[in-house]
């Protein structure tokens, strides 16, 4: 499967505009179910690694975010898919 790139808007904190991210979504082949990962970059730099968990919950797999940070960027991923 090839990476698919796009971009989402993400209000990060309260009173301030939404930051964009660009994502890229790959199959994650290490493991069973072949669950998609996430980049989350800015600015060409990667901020993290996402993966869906049970329950629409995200999971950090690398970098440095808080899990709110985190599930709010998941929420525009799944709101990309749907």
């Amino acid at each position: 499967m090839q990476e698919e790139t796009f971009e989402i808007a993400v209000k990060i904190n309260q009173g301030l505009e939404p930051l964009t991210f660009t994502i890229i979504a790959h199959d994650d082949i290490s493991t069973p179910e072949h669950v998609f990962s996430f980049k989350v970059t800015r600015d060409k730099q990667t901020l993290a690694t996402i993966r869906p968990d049970a329950d629409h919950c995200w999971q950090l797999l690398k970098g440095e975010m808080e899990q709110d940070e985190v599930d709010a960027i998941g929420s525009a991923i799944d709101a990309h898919y749907t």
